[in-house]
């Protein structure tokens, strides 16, 4: 959830922050433009990240978690190797990677916890303590299944509970609050406090009148406008950003995953293994957005083949008719499923990320300030099956 507070300082409105743990756990590296946007403006002070107890231990643990998943598949992938016909010396080494990695896991695991807290302190971000009154609150909420919980007693709504007290908190020294939750749960809790307002992602907060702005004034930019129209000038005559796209879209997809609900099993995941050209790219850069620095994301959309393998269960892959449907290549998984790869042609959405230099802009000459270099594909937001 993401939560502001708007407080006048002279000229400056310092915007006060609360991240949810689902946003940070949407992007655990925190590495995208939304939350590169986030930082430029807490480093500039025109911002104030909060991070109340209960969210950064949530994310935390679950951060252990994974690693600690990992570390067990390491330890488990190492001690197959050593059962397996090797030099002896070849399994001396093996076993010393096993023990030296089974002695790190601790320190491993303990600075996968560490990361965000890290983080945090080099952007100056604060951290709050869960205090006795957030505490007495969320659990007579817990036992009255005021919101967020939908009824009494519901145990898992509970860490829901303490971080919507502790933007209550929060609300009572900021006055006006914006909060960014996925949960609808969390936000619904905020809809009877006109002073707190509600979004459903840190993009969309991001992408909000005010927060643009604030961008501008970091950077002292009230030209963009301009730039963008430049930018598209720039592309129709250059096309970079279409020619970067169909060089690099297909390494990035590879080992993505999307849902094709016509497969049955599971999940319905479909994992991508390899790919041809790209056909059909569109840029929409006259929406494009700015996320400070410099930095534009430009929304594209394109068409590919891939290939890609899933897992069918064996009596939906044998249900099939042969004579009138299109049947996957598979090989056998386990008693109930096949492994299958087959090609899928598939519509693609996301975001490319592209910077113009500061310094000395000449928007009459705009080509010798784009950093064709820095083309990168920042996210993927939406991938269909055509």
């Amino acid at each position: 959830m993401f939560w502001w507070k708007v407080l006048k300082v002279g000229r400056v409105d310092l915007i006060h922050i609360v991240l949810d743990t689902n946003i940070y756990r949407n992007n655990p590296a925190r590495d995208n433009l939304d939350f590169k946007a986030l930082e430029r403006l807490s480093n500039a002070d025109l911002i104030c990240l909060h991070i109340p107890y209960i969210v950064l231990r949530e994310f935390q643990t679950q951060q252990r978690d994974i690693y600690n998943k990992d570390l067990e598949k390491s330890v488990s992938g190492l001690n197959n190797l050593s059962r397996r016909l090797l030099d002896e010396d070849i399994l001396k080494k093996l076993t010393s990677i096993k023990e030296e990695l089974e002695q790190e896991s601790e320190k491993i695991l303990s600075s996968a916890e560490h990361q965000i807290t890290s983080w945090a302190s080099n952007i100056g971000a604060k951290l709050h303590p869960l205090c006795l009154d957030q505490a007495s609150l969320a659990l007579e909420a817990y036992f009255q299944g005021k919101p967020p919980l939908k009824s009494v007693k519901k145990r898992e709504d509970i860490p829901d509970s303490f971080i919507v007290q502790s933007i209550f908190k929060l609300h009572n020294d900021h006055n006006s609050i914006h909060v960014v939750a996925n949960d609808r749960k969390v936000r619904e809790a905020f809809t009877d406090t006109k002073t707190i307002n509600t979004y459903s992602s840190l993009a969309e907060l991001i992408e909000t009148d005010q927060i643009q702005n604030e961008l501008k004034e970091a950077d002292l930019v009230d030209n963009l406008g301009i730039l963008v129209t430049a930018l598209e000038q720039f592309e129709d005559e250059n096309t970079a950003i279409k020619q970067f796209l169909s060089n690099n879209i297909g390494e990035y997809l590879v080992g993505k995953s999307f849902y094709e609900l016509s497969i049955q099993d599971d999940d319905n995941e479909v994992t991508i293994l390899s790919y041809n050209e790209a056909d059909n790219i569109q840029l929409e850069v006259p929406e494009a957005k700015y996320y400070g620095n410099g930095q534009f994301g430009v929304p594209f959309q394109l068409r590919i083949i891939v290939s890609a393998f899933f897992y069918i269960l064996k009596s939906e892959y044998y249900s099939r008719d042969i004579e009138r449907e299109h049947l996957p290549s598979v090989s056998d998984h386990n008693t109930h499923c096949f492994e299958a790869e087959d090609e899928f042609e598939l519509s693609i959405s996301g975001l490319v990320s592209i910077t113009i230099k500061r310094d000395d802009l000449n928007i009459s000459e705009l080509a010798n300030n784009i950093m064709e270099d820095s083309l990168k594909i920042d996210e993927i937001s939406n991938i269909e099956v055509d």
